[in-house]
């Protein structure tokens, strides 16, 4: 039941998320590469950036656990699918963090 709440309120939240998020990418399509760069290293970028993304494989990965217990029957096999699942959503986080603090 938890999960199913979870599930609820991070798809609520990402709607006002996704809409300032593509209202942000929109605005930063047409400047120049210089300008864009210095815009995506700026604190609001990166926090834009970190927020909708950290969103999206939250959201993801409980997607993916709810799948992954309907069709996979075996417990034993069920388990390491999902912990597999979780690991390479928490590695895309934080390759993504690591990226956006390169820039």
């Amino acid at each position: 039941m938890e999960h199913w709440k979870f599930q609820r309120i991070s798809a609520i939240l990402m709607i006002p998320i996704v809409i300032l998020s593509l209202t942000y990418i929109m605005n930063i399509t047409s400047i120049p590469h210089e300008q864009l760069i210095n815009d995506l290293s700026s604190f609001f970028g990166i926090l834009i950036s970190v927020t909708f993304i950290g969103f999206i494989l939250f959201h993801s990965s409980m997607g993916l656990e709810v799948i992954i217990e309907d069709y996979i029957h075996s417990q034993g096999l069920q388990n390491n699918v999902i912990s597999i699942s979780k690991l390479l959503h928490i590695i895309s986080f934080f390759l993504t963090v690591l990226i956006l603090a390169s820039i």
